[in-house]
């Protein structure tokens, strides 16, 4: 597969599903999301409510309680650790011979800049790719709901989007996979159109900026499978550039969820 990785490998067990992948397009456009009702799926399989035959990913997990996503400052590969959640960063791109991509191998944070760090905030994600030409490059992370070594997608219903720093300058879609938009050799349930995840991008300037993403404001490219959004089957956070935006050079950081009723 045309995948540069930071890991090597974001394990999938049976039934269960993990981000990434190496032929997702990164593209604009489409209708806005709607998102699914929490009353739609029942709570985590446990022999009552889920069907037998569903596995134990079935069952929507228990919502997630904690905003931060990743501030980077433990310098490593992983999510922001949180009780039963878990998430790795990873990179993917179409391998153009030539292109590169940045960091490639085991991720490590990046220090900020003199004058743009303190003793509180001292490194972010720095990425950096050029020479692509079929579909680009993603920098995603999984996102799992972990528990007795069974992972499942994350539920991130009690909240009502994802915030971030970032500086450019790029243009950068940040989307979301969940099971219905991965084809099933990858961990998802997609059978055809698939890689059309839900998604928004942002033309990044050279200073830093927050930027917001909320669910009512994503959208699929409108080229793949048409599905509902659910916040409560995410299966990874992508930032992606395509072909027209590279060379792109920025950087991330401070990413945690919004709160669901709009507040900061």
């Amino acid at each position: 597969m045309a995948r540069a990785l930071w890991l090597c490998c974001v394990s999938i067990i049976a039934g269960c599903v993990s981000g990434g992948g190496d032929k997702s397009p990164a593209v604009f456009g489409g209708e806005g999301a709607t998102i699914a009702s929490p009353d739609e799926r029942p709570l985590p399989a446990d022999g009552k409510n889920a069907q037998a035959d569903a596995g134990p990913c079935g069952a929507k997990a228990p919502a997630g309680d904690v905003k931060l996503l990743d501030d980077f400052e433990d310098g490593d590969a992983k999510l922001f650790k949180t009780f039963q959640r878990e998430g790795w960063w990873y990179a993917a791109s179409d391998n153009t011979e030539g292109s590169t991509i940045s960091p490639q191998g085991q991720f490590v944070a990046e220090l900020l800049a003199a004058g743009e760090s303190d003793k509180e905030n001292r490194y972010a994600a720095h990425l950096k790719a050029a020479g692509q030409t079929q579909w680009g490059v993603a920098w995603s992370t999984s996102l799992n709901w972990v528990d007795k070594g069974v992972r499942c997608p994350f539920n991130a219903s009690s909240f009502g989007g994802v915030k971030f720093r970032a500086k450019g300058p790029g243009t950068v879609r940040v989307s979301f996979n969940m099971p219905e938009t991965v084809p099933k050799d990858n961990g998802g349930i997609c059978t055809e159109g698939c890689w059309d995840h839900y998604g928004k991008p942002f033309l990044l300037s050279d200073k830093w900026e927050d930027y917001t993403v909320r669910w009512d404001k994503l959208q699929q490219g409108g080229w793949g499978a048409q599905v509902r959004f659910d916040p409560t089957r995410l299966i990874a956070l992508n930032f992606s550039a395509d072909v027209k935006s590279l060379p792109v050079d920025f950087w991330v950081d401070d990413i945690e969820f919004l709160p669901a009723d709009g507040a900061k």
